[in-house]
């Protein structure tokens, strides 16, 4: 087979018409796919209103640092105590107006008090918090770099964090849930707003030249044990959500890809039946080999070696028996599978043999001419030991 660019080899995965190795997802080099986010709006005022002091803008660390993003401070924000609030601990706040708990660290934090505890506030609340997406100078930056750099690069323009996501934010996580039972029609209405926002964001990145091949969302919908909800009631509240944004996806030329942490196996054919092109797990053996096995030829499945157990504690020899294990159990010998490097190695403490490792690994096994035929039937584990990888199939049959 002919070498596939990186276009291709993507495409070809997602479509399950034999790519000629696996398509990587990484912020760097050797990367099939780039992501292209957007700025803030240059009008977004973080900190000046009378309910806002005290809370920096949230997201803006690089951009700031760099000189791509300026923030009007508030007066109370130029006190000398803040002069160096990038390594502080705070909170922040979002454009959404949803607030953030950051640590000191370079992380992305983790959600803080809710700021929409009351419906009875929506009106007042979205016309402080409602994002204007329609803003060119949010895209021009990504939209320009990219031109120089993805040319035979699948382009992913990203969305942010999803509905989901935002919704539970401001709600604050027991009473957004708590929500689905008690206060139906308010969620609706809620969750039908932020879909507005979201579609409108998919046609700007159209409309402003960054000539997408995907958009990908992150929405986590589940914890370690199942989703948070039954496939019923996710489906009741959450086909509204995500048929329109794939729906609009595929209407524009392109695929829709969703990032997602949880047990989630038994609301991925709802997905499936949405529409959805590709899902990325950070921790696939969360959800399990033996339960995601069953969507191959389905769903496309990015994934990472597991970054709670292997990728993190394992051994080099073990993650790069695992890339297999992951070839072999979420993808097919025409495709399906795609190799995500988890960006924040640092965060998770990943040890760079480890890493190095996971690219020794798809040079073995990521290219498909290279893969023994009776490797692809080899009798799939139905027991995984969470912390061990098993041995590679037998070299002969």
């Amino acid at each position: 087979m002919n070498a596939l660019n990186s276009i291709e080899r993507v495409k070809s995965a997602l479509n399950f018409t034999g790519p000629d190795k696996v398509p990587i997802w990484r912020f760097g080099s050797g990367s099939d796919v780039y992501v292209l986010a957007a700025w803030p709006s240059k009008n977004w005022r973080p900190g000046h209103a009378e309910n806002e002091i005290g809370l920096f803008p949230y997201g803006s660390e690089y951009l700031i640092k760099y000189g791509l993003w300026k923030w009007d401070k508030p007066e109370w924000a130029k006190d000398p105590k803040y002069k160096d609030w990038l390594n502080l601990p705070r909170e922040e706040i979002d454009e959404f107006g949803t607030i953030w708990i950051k640590g000191g660290i370079n992380t992305m934090g983790h959600p803080g008090r809710p700021s929409l505890t009351d419906f009875s506030a929506f009106d007042e609340y979205f016309e402080k918090y409602t994002p204007n997406f329609d803003e060119e100078s949010r895209y021009s930056f990504s939209v320009q770099l990219s031109k120089t750099r993805t040319k035979k690069k699948y382009r992913m323009c990203s969305l942010g964090l999803g509905p989901f996501q935002i919704a539970s934010q401001m709600r604050g996580f027991n009473r957004f849930l708590v929500d689905h039972y008690k206060n139906k029609n308010e969620l609706r209405k809620l969750l039908k707003y932020l879909i507005h926002i979201y579609v409108n964001y998919e046609k700007m990145w159209v409309k402003y030249d960054a000539k997408p091949h995907g958009f990908v969302i992150y929405d986590d919908l589940g914890e370690q044990r199942g989703p948070f909800f039954s496939p019923k009631l996710f489906k009741e509240f959450y086909e509204p959500v995500y048929r329109p944004l794939i729906e609009t996806a595929h209407e524009l030329g392109c695929e829709f890809h969703l990032h997602c942490c949880g047990k989630i196996d038994p609301i991925i054919p709802l997905l499936i039946e949405w529409g959805l092109d590709a899902i990325e797990l950070d921790s696939p053996r969360m959800t399990g080999y033996p339960e995601l096995n069953q969507f191959r030829r389905k769903i496309m499945i990015w994934a990472c070696i597991n970054i709670q157990s292997i990728y993190t504690q394992g051994t080099p020899e073990e993650c790069e028996r695992e890339v297999w294990h992951m070839i072999r159990n979420l993808g097919t010998r025409e495709g399906g599978f795609g190799a995500y490097f988890y960006p924040q190695v640092d965060h998770i403490q990943v040890p760079e043999s480890n890493i190095n490792a996971f690219i020794k690994g798809l040079e073995k096994y990521g290219v498909y001419n290279n893969i023994p035929e009776h490797w692809w039937t080899s009798p799939l584990i139905d027991e995984w030991k969470y912390n061990s990888v098993p041995p590679l199939p037998p070299n002969k049959p």
